[in-house]
């Protein structure tokens, strides 16, 4: 392997730790003297090490993390690895060492103002330093004009937010202020296929809840009526559209779009050609109740991966019919009415074919009542483990599906559990608590499919 660093960045996000510094030891990567790449991936493992640990051990850790990270610093002084060594060795229990690395921070910025670095970590950095050194303030106003900077660079806004939140807390500071840098928004949507078009005031309560909540992402599917309203409204007001399907396109167009109006079908070629992701699911053929199910829970775990990794909030949005009874929701839904025209039952019934949540291991393939039951069972098997969603017929599981769970199970790392996308995300939606990270792409018989790690 020419370039490990990335395949051990992989490993460690998806819950690999163990295998991620067994690699960095096969590739005489730890505790290097002249690296400071990998010194700074062997402390950031290190780092992830402390945060999942307690009391003394915790405190071990992020000190040999701090430790590691100065090491990297002194290599060429770049203000990365110095920002984490004195955050770190603050959280180790050293004030006066993190202060007097600190301050090394904001002598290095001032040395070298044009580092390479994003202007967004470059103003970062310095608010960090600052909140270390007792300048609240200064460290507001610092990473307010550097969210300013790059107003959009939502992921690094994130990691910022998890690193102060971790220092507000340890300085025994008031962390609510973070809130005003906090990322827009997530929302799983999905609405009223048969609305009426002219239903003007269901349109603006729409474009009206995405302002008041600040949405900047949707999932959902893109349905006739309400779906196409909300995905609409959304990138009106310059927000980022996910379309998550239950079957191809082509098949979800003709029955779940053009067979309510044909006026609906260049509405929906639009909003394919501008979102800005598109998952379309494998495991039917038609849009049935069943498929569309699993549509739902998928986009509702990709949301909830989605807005946690952006360290914002969760949604729901809902819409109805005017008449509808109004459902029992949680706190994170938001249900709005709109005029039904007709019922839908018009239409000819389609086929649907429920899928059964499975895992498969070197001991054979078992079928569960929810994918977080499988998920359990891949747990305590200690062993690696796949899971997956498969139509189970009179003869039992097909040779695709079998041939398929054989060729994930392969490709599983040593006490790793891989899942189709379907199966990971609809895992997220029923346990939040859940990792789900990209593993990479399968080729095998069937094509190329993605899989992802969860742990």
């Amino acid at each position: 392997m020419n370039n490990p660093y990335p395949h051990i960045i992989r490993l460690a996000r998806s819950g690999s730790p163990g295998r991620a510094w067994s690699m960095m030891a096969e590739h005489g990567l730890l505790d290097s003297d002249t690296d400071q790449r990998a010194l700074t991936l062997q402390a950031r493992l290190v780092k992830d090490q402390a945060k999942r640990a307690n009391g003394a051990e915790r405190v071990r850790l992020f000190s040999e993390s701090a430790a590691l990270y100065a090491k990297a610093g002194a290599l060429d002084d770049g203000s990365y690895p110095l920002i984490n060594a004195a955050s770190l060795s603050l959280l180790a229990g050293k004030p006066a060492q993190s202060q007097k690395l600190a301050r090394d921070v904001l002598a290095a910025l001032d040395a070298n103002p044009d580092e390479a670095e994003t202007p967004y970590w470059l103003g970062a950095t310095r608010a960090e330093a600052l909140l270390l050194l007792g300048d609240e303030l200064g460290a507001r106003r610092a990473l307010r004009q550097a969210v300013d900077r790059q107003p959009a660079a939502y992921q690094d806004h994130a990691a910022t937010l998890g690193q102060f939140e971790l220092l507000c807390q340890e300085l025994n500071i008031d962390s609510a202020w973070l809130d005003q840098i906090r990322p827009p928004k997530v929302i799983q949507f999905c609405g009223l296929m048969h609305t009426d078009a002219h239903d003007a005031a269901a349109q603006d309560e729409i474009a009206s809840f995405l302002e008041r909540e600040n949405i900047g992402f949707g999932y959902g599917a893109l349905a006739a009526g309400a779906d196409i309203w909300i995905a609409e409204a959304l990138l009106e007001r310059g927000g980022e559209l996910h379309a998550v399907l239950p079957c191809e396109p082509a098949a979800f167009r003709e029955h779940s779009v053009t067979a309510v109006d044909f006026s609906w079908g260049d509405r929906f070629d639009r909003l394919m050609d501008q979102a800005d992701g598109f998952t379309a699911l494998s495991d039917a053929v038609v849009p049935g109740a069943a498929a569309v199910r699993r549509g739902d829970e998928t986009a509702v775990g990709m949301a909830l991966h989605h807005a946690a990794s952006l360290r914002t909030e969760f949604k729901r949005l809902r819409v109805m019919g005017s008449s509808d009874a109004q459902p029992l929701v949680s706190d994170t839904t938001t249900v709005l009415k709109a005029r039904r025209i007709g019922d839908g039952h018009g239409r000819n019934r389609l086929p649907d074919h429920p899928a059964v949540p499975v895992m498969a291991t070197g001991q054979g393939i078992a079928q569960f009542g929810t994918m977080a039951e499988a998920y359990r069972a891949s747990q305590d098997s200690r062993e690696p483990a796949v899971l997956g969603y498969a139509i189970i017929q009179d003869e039992g599981l097909s040779l695709f599906e079998k041939q398929r769970l054989t060729a994930m199970l392969d490709c599983a790392e040593k006490g790793q559990s891989l899942a189709t996308q379907a199966a990971a995300f609809a895992l997220k939606s029923e346990d939040t608590s859940v990792n789900v990270e990209v593993a990479g792409d399968m080729r095998w018989s069937g094509g190329i499919m993605p899989l992802f790690a969860i742990s």
